[in-house]
């Protein structure tokens, strides 16, 4: 009989008061973009760079392409899971 008391108790609660929501953290590593070498002149569009220097240049911004749009999903998801808490909360309110 004390057993039954404390379990009729908690199932007189509604599910949703009973869940826990789960806090989502936002993604922290954000991208950097790459620095623009010394030998590219940006306001001419010219470059006196070395084939080496400026192809790890292309290279590191096809490298930071791919991080961006990896950040970019990381954010989307964060959205969705910051979407689903905030309607557990207001669940756990009713």
């Amino acid at each position: 009989m004390r057993l039954f008391i404390p379990v009729l108790f908690l199932m007189s609660f509604s599910q949703n008061a009973l869940a826990y929501c789960y806090e989502p953290s936002a993604p922290y590593n954000k991208p950097q973009k790459p620095y623009v070498p010394y030998c590219v002149n940006e306001w001419a569009g010219t470059h006196s760079c070395d084939d080496w220097e400026i192809n790890n240049y292309y290279a590191e911004l096809e490298s930071y392409n791919y991080e961006v749009q990896s950040y970019i999903n990381q954010l989307n998801n964060y959205i969705e899971e910051a979407v689903e808490y905030a309607k557990c909360e207001a669940a756990n309110l009713e």
